[in-house]
């Protein structure tokens, strides 16, 4: 199929478009987060966290103190609050919500208890370095403000200033990719949890700064630091240990943020993250809670974003690919243009995720539906033209060459070309013998009658030798061999022709003597010329009509040599050309020198007498 760029820019148009549209449909977008993921699992840890830590309540701490319900670790919540207060560290969020203090629940059962039970915890929460959790729950129909217990609540300096909504926003295969800044609760907007802890210990954080009323409540990419475990993960029971204040992992604290949270077995704080895509067979692998807002904290106060791409920018970013890929279909096949518009597919990938590693979401879906869209709509165009072009074929030649000839000119993919082109062919003139006197005793009827009989017959050997029937000229026929499909062979082929037509001619001798008996001892001869050389071969002719014929001086020769055969008084002649071509076996007779016109030299001509099988 011949390239043209209009309609292929129009196809890279098309696509693109189609493209941006598929990519704002749910499917897309499904797409585009699975590609996200497998994003986060190839790079892996893409940042050393160096703002954030995360403390557990894990298995660890919880078995050195077996008989310590949590309602009561508010004492043991101290101890770790001052541990990390007086490392240094700027910061605590505790991911964990006390709905319930252990003084209210004694009241509620009549104990005997001091009201003083939690006095260090409060007091702790009271220096103002601490954002609690609370969280939104809409399960009943209607937005339900969970906070902690209101002992701790009225301790805290700000009360409800210093919480944080914990809630994250889920995707709809239960993923969690994304988080809001702030959430609405209770009508009106609250900080999330990270967001209320990086303000907290930096209020001008750079991923604070372009947060507003209006962007708040949008959702955004988290920018993950790496898959679980990213974040270094210090235990209770190492804050609460006696030399606490000497051990390095406690120390190191010193600047940063601290998540105070629970992991223990049987606790259900652990989503799925993008680094829960199983890839290869591997198990998914969840992240607790913390660690999720330790990911954000960090993005937060770090800077480090991870935005999607505009619609713009997305364009951008596809339109080489599509107008690549649009290129390589006009210019292949189906089948290779599919493995190039797969490498465009891949290509395009890895531009995705390079772009990823530098903080973009490039959407993918819409690229890879252009590009299938592209292939697509480039090979049913080809598919259409190319079977009108076939039928173009067979339309123009069907009635000159055979079949096979046909076939071998659609399966070599290159149909003749507008216009001319040089080949070595063979070129056969025959014509009847005194068909003139023959005329002269025939009616005109019964003269087309006698041309139509015999040129059916003759016309058949020369198909059926792969040759093409230039055209009828009087009771003479021109054919071709070699042309318009190349055939080495195409001189020997031509003598055979040549012997078949004078063998024809014999039989037809029979059929006149039934159709005309008043022809009497009429004797039908043919006289047959053959030459092998260079001709233009093309569609020759005017604007208001072309013929797909053959030109040149190899051509007069045979129509010179077919002539000769009079002078020879032989049925076949051909030129020492045409025998050297058609190679070994030829059977020869006399040798004459034929004085073409138009020719300084004379053409040696040999009557031929057969063909010999090879």
């Amino acid at each position: 199929m011949h390239f043209k760029p209009l309609f292929y820019s129009l196809l890279t148009l098309a696509a693109l478009a189609a493209g941006l549209f598929a990519a704002t449909l749910e499917p897309a977008r499904r797409v585009d987060a699975w590609t996200s993921d497998l994003w986060h699992v190839l790079a892996g840890k893409r940042a050393e966290p160096s703002r954030v830590a995360v403390a557990l309540l894990d298995d660890e701490a919880l078995a050195a103190e077996p008989d310590r319900p949590l309602v009561f670790w508010g004492p043991l919540y101290a101890k770790v609050l001052a541990r990390i207060r007086e490392a240094g560290a700027v910061a605590v969020g505790m991911d964990i919500q006390p709905a319930l203090s252990p003084v209210t629940w004694m009241d509620l059962i009549g104990a005997d208890s001091s009201r003083d039970f939690d006095r260090d915890f409060m007091l702790e929460l009271a220096r103002g370095k601490v954002i609690l959790a609370a969280s939104v729950s809409t399960e009943s129909g209607e937005p339900s403000f969970s906070l902690p217990a209101t002992d701790y609540l009225l301790a805290l300096p700000g009360h409800e200033a210093d919480l944080g909504l914990t809630n994250v926003p889920l995707d709809r295969d239960g993923v969690v990719r994304r988080f809001a800044p702030a959430l609405y609760s209770e009508g009106e907007p609250r900080l999330s949890f990270a967001a209320a802890l990086a303000r907290r210990a930096d209020p001008k954080a750079p991923g604070l700064v372009d947060i507003d009323a209006q962007t708040a409540l949008v959702p955004r990419p988290i920018a993950f630091a790496g898959p679980p475990g990213t974040f270094a993960h210090i235990s209770f029971a190492r804050l609460l240990a006696p030399d606490a204040a000497n051990d390095p992992e406690v120390k190191a604290l010193a600047g940063k943020v601290v998540i105070l949270g629970i992991d223990i077995h049987g606790a259900h704080d652990r989503l799925a993250s993008p680094y829960s895509l199983p890839v290869f067979g591997a198990p998914k692998e969840f992240m607790p809670g913390p660690e999720i807002h330790a990911n954000i904290v960090e993005a937060l106060l770090t800077g480090r974003g991870l935005a999607p791409i505009g619609r713009l920018g997305a364009a951008a970013a596809w339109l080489p690919f599509l107008a690549l890929c649009a290129l390589a279909c006009a210019k292949l096949g189906p089948g290779r243009s599919a493995l190039a518009t797969a490498g465009c597919a891949v290509a395009s990938f890895g531009l995705g995720y390079g772009l990823f590693r530098y903080g973009w979401l490039m959407p993918m879906a819409g690229c890879d539906f252009g590009l299938t869209l592209t292939w697509a709509g480039a090979n049913a165009v080809r598919l259409t033209r190319g079977e009108r072009e076939k039928a173009h074929i067979r339309h123009a030649f069907g009635k000159y060459v055979s079949d096979a000839a046909i076939d071998g000119i659609l399966a070599s993919g290159k149909p003749p070309a507008p216009g001319g082109s040089l080949a070595t062919v063979t070129i056969l003139f025959s014509d009847i013998r005194n068909f003139t006197t023959l005329s002269e005793k025939l009616g005109p009827q019964e003269v087309v009658e006698l041309l139509n009989a015999y040129f059916s017959k003759v016309c058949d050997i020369i198909l059926e030798h792969g040759g093409m029937i230039d055209k009828f000229i009087g009771d003479a026929v021109m054919a071709v061999f070699g042309a318009p499909l190349a055939d080495p062979a195409h001189a020997r082929q031509a003598l055979a022709t040549a012997l078949g037509m004078v063998a024809a001619s014999n039989d037809f001798q029979g059929w006149m003597q039934k159709r005309f008996p008043h022809l009497g001892d009429w004797t039908f001869r043919i006289g047959v010329g053959l030459h092998s050389g260079p001709a233009v071969v093309g569609n020759i002719g005017s604007r208001q009509r072309l013929d797909f014929t053959v030109i040149g001086d190899t051509v007069n020769t045979a129509s010179r040599l077919e002539g000769f055969t009079k002078e020879m008084g032989c049925p076949v002649v051909a030129s020492q050309t045409v025998v050297d071509l058609a190679g070994v076996g030829v059977l020869t007779g006399r040798r004459e020198q034929a004085h073409v016109k138009g020719k300084s030299e004379p053409v040696p001509a040999l009557e031929i007498l057969g063909l010999a099988d090879q």
